[in-house]
């Protein structure tokens, strides 16, 4: 999840030293790729029934004693959510245990038994595709994870859902693709294109293609190199090089229609090229791609072009809401989506309000954060997350658009993959607005470092 309100104000300065006219949203979407907590208060709205609470019978307790248990308790929720095309599950932070494991139960129900067969990370695609080729094959999902996905998913509780996945995909024939809609780094995004030209035996465009390389490397250089206070970056380089790698993709782009590789490599390959423009766009004033969030909702789109599949997203709430937030300077990958799949998209929110996350004081999202745990502050006073937590429930989902809470603005916590959970991380939203349902546990802790 991404806001500029702390990493943009430096980057701004970088950007006049390098003299490069990079267009706002892109600067936004790009150098905050995500949410590292704000420094704007949650902004004072005024609601005119801020006393209003969610009435008992909205409320379904669920229970997290196992999978069964938890199967069982929201069979409701399951029964809505099955008929969408595309589920957007959430999570109020990038670093708690319970949200993976919540997310990988709903999962294995939507694939075992509603024919869902995507389930796509707010992570690199091109990184996560090369996960997915050697997913079935792998003796060692630990070092998978590390080489192809960001830390926020380098944890026990993501291990567990792909090692499922692994399992299920052996003893079926309709298998579960895991997916990237994401594009913080470019290197991997060269390697697939390589890699699917290979193996489709059309060496016409290798040659283009290993000429992104150089700039791809650079690009991911630097964005890795500013989670390191003395590394010194080469803004004018960059843009050269950043400029000279989406020129080539551009042109290669245009000779994909005579491409001889087989139509599935050739959707793949249009999937990867169209990654590597965006992720090289901010950095080169004449393009005008999209903002991030429409980019991951288009990336999405792109994976089930001409496609009956269904596809279920991990995301962070800020993403996969159907409002923007932070004064619609954060996220709405949610609302494109459901452009993009008229009355085919629901969003499943969660949230907390006790105990630990894991959270990274890095500035830049990559594959090597250090994770650690750091304790959740107190809810604050007429936030949402207050309201949850004097429930009386442990755990509990409803859906917002059918109580009289629907409309109530209230602040609502917001933690990405930094470290805070103060005042800072509110910003103050309808819940009726952005999720077709929330699900809430109230203790919950750090996600489980990968052993």
């Amino acid at each position: 999840m991404g806001t500029a309100a702390q990493t943009l104000p430096s980057f701004v300065k970088e950007k006049e030293h390098m003299k490069l006219n990079l267009r706002m949203n892109m600067v936004v979407a790009m150098v905050a790729i995500l949410f590292q907590t704000s420094t704007v208060a949650a902004q004072q709205k005024s609601a005119k029934d801020n006393n209003i609470t969610l009435e008992k019978k909205a409320i379904k307790a669920i229970s997290l004693k196992d999978y069964q248990s938890f199967k069982a308790s929201v069979a409701p929720l399951i029964k809505e959510m099955s008929v969408k095309k595309v589920i957007g599950l959430g999570e109020g932070t990038h670093g708690t245990a319970e949200f993976y494991k919540v997310r990988y139960w709903i999962s294995r129900i939507l694939i075992e038994e509603k024919g869902f067969n995507y389930i796509a990370f707010e992570n690199d695609l091109s990184d996560v595709w090369a996960l997915n080729q050697q997913l079935s094959s792998t003796d060692d999902l630990n070092k998978l994870m590390k080489d192809h996905l960001m830390s926020i998913w380098q944890n026990e509780e993501t291990k567990e859902m792909l090692a499922w996945v692994k399992s299920y995909n052996a003893k079926h024939n309709q298998k579960v693709t895991i997916s990237g809609i994401d594009f913080p780094v470019l290197k991997p995004d060269v390697e697939m294109l390589m890699a699917l030209l290979k193996k489709g035996k059309d060496t016409t465009l290798m040659p283009a293609v290993k000429s992104m390389l150089a700039a791809a490397s650079f690009q991911d250089e630097v964005w890795i190199g500013m989670n390191d206070k003395t590394y010194k970056a080469d803004w004018k380089l960059l843009g050269k090089r950043s400029k000279q790698g989406y020129m080539t993709a551009d042109s290669i782009a245009k000779q994909i229609p005579t491409s001889k590789l087989a139509p599935t490599l050739k959707a793949e390959f249009e999937q990867a090229l169209t990654n590597l423009k965006q992720g090289f766009a901010p950095f080169y004033s004449a393009t005008a791609e999209g903002d991030r969030d429409s980019l991951m909702a288009s990336n999405a789109a792109l994976i089930l072009k001409d496609s009956n599949s269904k596809m279920i997203i991990w995301a962070h709430n800020a993403h996969l809401g159907k409002t923007k937030t932070y004064d619609n300077a954060v996220g709405g990958t949610g609302g494109y989506l459901l452009k993009l799949f008229p009355n085919n998209y629901f969003v499943l929110g969660t949230g907390t309000a006790n105990g630990t996350f894991a959270g990274t004081v890095d500035i830049r999202p990559t594959n090597s954060n250090p994770m650690k745990a750091y304790t959740l502050e107190k809810p604050i006073t007429g936030s949402w997350d207050e309201m949850f937590n004097n429930t009386g429930l442990s755990s509990f989902y409803f859906q917002p658009a059918k109580t009289t809470a629907a409309k109530l603005l209230k602040p609502l916590r917001f933690i990405g993959f930094g470290t805070k959970s103060d005042k800072s991380t509110y910003d103050t939203v309808s819940l009726g607005n952005m999720f077709d349902a929330f699900l809430f546990i109230k203790d919950t802790h750090a996600a489980t470092p990968l052993k």
